[in-house]
């Protein structure tokens, strides 16, 4: 379901042109509401006990859950696709300039639609990581940790408008935001006032990458305001 709930989305965008965000808003709805048709209100449990451990238990002789063995072996794999292969660069080259990187030979719809399709593969992965941890799966799991994965991101220096982000920098996102959200559980913050911090930190990950730029163009405005009024 994750290679075709994410090559239909990738269809949608390099095939039919469908701006990325209304594409991904839009079936974000769809796919949570089939879901919900499906399983209905009621949550599935009865999982084997096997399954359960795998969110839960240790990797033998070691003190890190199976979820965080898969996190730290898809995080290298990627870092090294990302940042040492020529598809990673055609992904930064991507992100920088479409037009330029589509005159420059590169297949720029192909390689987004296997973007997407990726996407999806890995989400699908990741619920069922979460639904072997808790032990039960509802239509509405994960809800609202959309906004902590774009928190994250854009936290760990990756440019929103594209071609500028390291591995490196998100995986010390998650460890920033994932230390600050157990602390704050910790002292018994509530979740709506953890989802005020989570915003705050989302905001400052946009204004301060932005900052600099923005500076700039009003310098360049006021130093070409100057000799038009002497």
């Amino acid at each position: 379901m994750g290679v075709v709930t994410g090559t239909f989305n990738g269809f949608l965008v390099t095939r039919l042109g469908l701006p990325s965000l209304a594409v991904t808003i839009g079936t974000l709805t769809l796919y949570r509401g089939i879901a919900e048709i499906i399983l209905g209100s009621s949550a599935v449990t009865g999982f084997p006990n096997s399954y359960d451990k795998v969110g839960t238990s240790p990797i033998p002789g070691t003190e890190f859950t199976w979820t965080l063995g898969i996190f730290v072996v898809l995080a290298v794999i990627f870092g090294v696709v990302l940042h040492a292969t020529p598809l990673g660069r055609s992904l930064f080259a991507i992100g920088l300039n479409k037009d330029t990187a589509f005159f420059s030979g590169i297949r720029v719809k192909r390689i987004k639609l296997l973007l997407y399709t990726l996407s999806g593969v890995i989400c699908a992965g990741a619920g069922i990581l979460w639904t072997f941890q808790y032990a039960s799966s509802r239509y509405d799991a994960g809800m609202g940790l959309e906004l902590d994965v774009v928190t994250v991101v854009l936290f760990g220096g990756v440019s929103i408008f594209g071609g500028r982000g390291t591995i490196v920098g998100v995986i010390m996102a998650v460890c920033v935001i994932g230390g600050i959200q157990s602390a704050l559980t910790l002292i018994n913050v509530s979740a709506q006032a953890q989802e005020v911090v989570t915003g705050c930190l989302l905001i400052i990950s946009v204004v301060l990458p932005n900052s600099g730029a923005t500076l700039s163009q009003l310098r360049t405005r006021r130093a070409r305001a100057v000799p038009s009024r002497s």
